[in-house]
């Protein structure tokens, strides 16, 4: 029997981040503690008072929209692959943290660097986020320690992070490249190498070289597939091999 849910749920804002696009972005919070966010509140919750005393805490859960997550037919499966399983085992979706679900909501504790005082109101500035830019926020609520934190939680297929398995190398030109750009985004470089480390790429591929031993190459090869992920105003071009990564460049963005 459908409910219909009273009031309306309307977003509070929209949070700007380094990730532009799907790939790449981390598949959960604060793998990449460094990646900044920037959580701005539309007109109507732009208040002050609304958020007085929220910079007491440390971390703050965000409550959000998977609003780029779209299947094909616009229908939700009740069984998905997790990239924790390989991408070859189902699970139930509410076993799961997919991003394709009856409802898309998404939910990140994320850490409470600041809050600046704006002529359009309280900005919020945040880290280790693992959110899409442009994406819709729905609420905020702080993190807990006493109670968010529960130490005797079973913790299903997921005991562990995943193993940062790659090793981040940069080619010259990326180095000099990455130096010239932390003088306007700080932190540029543990950005890039945390979202690096922990694999971005297809399940499938990672399980390519889940088995090899760390040294059983010592380089990537020139021909090997270059990948690109969109970071803040860059296409971020990269060569993997076993659990080796080369960054190649950072090439301007593309339409």
């Amino acid at each position: 029997m459908a409910v219909n849910v009273e009031p309306a749920i309307e977003p509070i804002g929209v949070i700007h981040t380094c990730f532009k696009e799907k790939f790449g972005i981390p598949r959960q919070p604060n793998l990449a503690d460094k990646a900044p966010g920037v959580l701005e509140f539309f007109p109507e919750f732009a208040r002050p008072e609304a958020v007085r005393g929220l910079e007491q805490f440390s971390h703050i859960w965000l409550i959000f929209v998977f609003h780029k997550a779209v299947k094909k037919g616009g229908k939700w499966s009740a069984m998905i692959r997790p990239p924790r399983l390989g991408g070859n085992k189902k699970v139930g979706v509410f076993a799961s943290r997919s991003p394709f679900r009856p409802n898309p909501i998404g939910m990140s504790c994320v850490r409470l660097e600041d809050i600046k005082s704006t002529a359009k109101g309280p900005v919020l500035h945040l880290n280790g986020v693992d959110i899409l830019d442009q994406t819709p926020v729905l609420d905020i609520k702080p993190y807990l320690p006493y109670s968010d934190r529960l130490d005797t939680a079973r913790d299903g297929f997921a005991p562990a992070p995943d193993n940062k398995i790659c090793r981040v190398s940069f080619s010259d030109t990326a180095a000099i490249q990455i130096k010239e750009r932390e003088k306007t985004i700080p932190n540029l470089l543990p950005i890039i190498t945390q979202v690096l480390e922990n694999d971005p790429r297809p399940a499938y591929c990672r399980a390519r070289f889940s088995n090899m031993k760390s040294d059983t190459r010592t380089d990537v090869p020139e021909n090997s597939r270059v990948y690109g992920i969109r970071l803040f105003d860059f296409d971020l071009k990269w060569q993997a091999a076993g659990n080796k990564i080369r960054v190649l460049c950072l090439d301007p963005a593309s339409d």
